[in-house]
């Protein structure tokens, strides 16, 4: 390895923790609450609402059934959120920001792209198979919801697309990747792909194994990019 392409690993690693350090940081920060309320009790919200809004989707959920299925009165629920969309939008982030944290743990700077975008992939599909109410309520009901763009909920959709956008760039420079293509045209076309399948999933419980089948569309999706690169 030449001295100009040790130099290029130092600053892409440096970039790549940077870009998970600052993702996490908003993600987190978006989800505090402040210090004299109960953690236990928020948790409590959370997983109610999740069985709720999975149950009897966002539309017709009620802020009284949520609150009777955490076990809570409607005034304390009014202590944490103000209405029912609050919950909806704070909800996604706060498993979002465990997502970015367990697969920062898991994708080191010394990866290479290609690897780090195919656990990305994979993790994907794992984590949303893990937490089936969670990813009904995000990739059903939020992602393509309009007013998305009006939250701070935007911001951590948009983080989730910055990681593959960055494993592009990077995928250029190792080579894999068309230099010519468009790094957003790039990232929407294999978010959108890996989203599919868990929207898929999530309908028809098909594939039977979403991970084993987040790993094998990672995979297509990479040889294909590798394929159109060999043809340039």
């Amino acid at each position: 390895m030449s001295v100009q392409d040790i130099a290029a690993a130092a600053v892409t690693a440096a970039g790549w923790e940077k870009l998970l350090e600052e993702i996490l940081a908003r993600a987190t920060r978006d989800t505090e609450r402040k210090q004299d309320r109960s953690r236990r009790t928020e948790q409590q919200i959370f997983n109610a609402a999740l069985r709720v809004f999975a149950r009897d989707g966002l539309s017709r959920s009620k802020i009284s059934d949520i609150a009777a299925e955490a076990g809570i009165s409607t005034s304390t629920f009014y202590e944490y959120y103000k209405s029912k969309e609050d919950l909806a939008y704070d909800v996604p982030m706060f498993y979002l920001a465990d997502f970015f944290e367990s697969y920062r743990a898991a994708a080191p700077a010394s990866m290479s792209a290609r690897e780090r975008l195919l656990l990305y992939l994979t993790m994907s599909a794992d984590y949303a198979r893990e937490h089936a109410e969670w990813a009904r309520l995000l990739y059903l009901e939020i992602w393509p919801s309009v007013f998305v763009s009006e939250t701070e909920l935007q911001y951590t959709i948009n983080d989730f697309a910055k990681i593959v956008q960055f494993l592009v760039e990077i995928g250029k420079v190792e080579g894999w990747v068309d230099p010519t293509r468009n790094k957003y045209d790039t990232a929407a076309i294999i978010i959108g792909g890996s989203n599919q399948l868990i929207i898929t999933w999530l309908l028809y419980r098909k594939p039977r194994n979403l991970t084993k089948a987040g790993a094998e569309i990672g995979e297509r999706i990479i040889r294909l990019l590798e394929c159109e690169r060999r043809a340039t």
